[in-house]
């Protein structure tokens, strides 16, 4: 599983979309950077559900070609929220969470997916899975041992537990413990 953190992307003029990761050279993005896509996609879909359905009916025609099907998917989300180079923050940070940027883009004001793709909103509502695993978190579980008792991968359980942190804007587990107990959660 490719670990999103301390990530900064941005456009060129003739439409890539450059990463650079911590401690790795700058790179386009292709088709072929599958843990990076599939990582990304798994978040897009998770965290931002409408932004997902939307890129996916925009890019259906391309969907018998799964790999360059998602790949388009992702890269038109990155375009549209972290196109711009910043040296001060990353756009995925050190906890995994979302920078989006004002992204300069011609179709402002025209474009049918403005506020949907472009600063989608984030959905704060924890699925039934996530409040199981934040309940095994608060209780001091380890993650093998949630995977274990839930018969899932250890990295689904920490998939879980980033889009916990990401929806309710926590840094780490002290902070999600601190925060099931004092919102008395069950």
């Amino acid at each position: 599983m490719h670990v999103l953190s301390n990530i900064e992307f941005y456009n060129t003029p003739c439409g890539d979309v450059i990463v650079k990761e911590v401690n790795k050279p700058a790179r386009v993005l292709n088709d072929q950077d599958r843990e990076l896509i599939e990582a990304m996609l798994a978040i897009i879909s998770d965290r931002y559900p409408q932004a997902h359905k939307s890129l996916m009916e925009l890019y259906s025609k391309s969907s018998m070609n799964r790999i360059y099907y998602e790949f388009r998917v992702v890269h038109r989300f990155i375009r549209c929220n972290f196109g711009e180079f910043d040296q001060l923050n990353f756009d995925i940070n050190a906890f995994g969470q979302f920078n989006f940027e004002e992204v300069k883009c011609p179709l402002r004001g025209e474009c049918s997916l403005e506020g949907v793709v472009c600063k989608p909103d984030l959905d704060l509502n924890l699925t039934e899975r996530e409040k199981e695993v934040f309940r095994m978190i608060a209780a001091n579980m380890k993650t093998e041992d949630i995977a274990a008792k839930l018969a899932l991968s250890k990295f689904t359980i920490i998939r879980h537990r980033e889009n916990i942190k990401a929806r309710l804007s926590l840094r780490d587990i002290p902070e999600m413990i601190t925060y099931w107990h004092v919102h008395h959660l069950k």
